[in-house]
């Protein structure tokens, strides 16, 4: 399928499209995969602090925890604020900041190790680049645009910086369009037939 839609683009840009398409899956598999462990992290402290603590639905928790992180920056933080209110209800007070604490140095590890190592590696995307994201896609669509935002924002990251690779800053368009016309072996259209059409 993705070969049906390369042959769609116009033979000059072919390469182009092919290569974006490619780069920007394979920046939205990483994202995933980085998601994914940071989410199972996430998930795996809270529901720890939790079983120590006894809190109820522990197992219920941890699902709602790896769920919520993959809203990035605040969707572990929400979820996290769920487990301190069950905590609240089912063992009162001293448990519930008890909870919070937990709550607190999970997210700290997530925010300060896993989310810089992982997303800086693998994505490469800006912390306000994130949150600029996450902020549209939640105008443009709620929650379920929060959970596109930043993959998306990834993908075409990775897409614009790819293409501006092929081209150094300075050059002139012209002078490359016509470079890219002598490397497929055909003449460039002059003035005349540009008008004429």
């Amino acid at each position: 399928m993705w070969a049906w839609i390369v042959r769609l683009a116009p033979r000059a840009g072919r390469q182009h499209v092919d290569s974006s398409g490619r780069v920007a899956w394979i920046s939205l598999t990483q994202f995933v995969r980085a998601t994914v462990i940071v989410a199972a992290t996430d998930a795996l402290g809270i529901m720890t602090g939790a079983a120590i603590l006894g809190v109820p639905f522990v197992l219920a928790i941890g699902v709602l925890v790896f769920l919520g992180a993959f809203i990035p920056m605040i969707g572990a933080t929400v979820a996290g604020i769920v487990a301190i209110l069950v905590a609240l209800v089912a063992q009162g007070p001293i448990t519930a900041l008890l909870m919070l604490a937990v709550v607190i140095l999970v997210q700290q590890i997530e925010g300060h190790v896993l989310q810089p190592f992982l997303m800086g590696r693998w994505v490469s995307v800006h912390p306000l680049g994130v949150i600029i994201a996450i902020g549209c896609g939640v105008l443009v669509a709620g929650i379920p645009g929060a959970l596109v935002a930043v993959p998306l924002a990834a993908a075409v990251n990775a897409v614009v910086q790819h293409l501006a690779n092929y081209t150094a800053p300075g050059d002139d368009p012209e002078e490359e369009l016509d470079e890219d016309y002598r490397e497929l072996g055909e003449e460039p259209p002059t003035k005349e037939a540009l008008e004429h059409e």
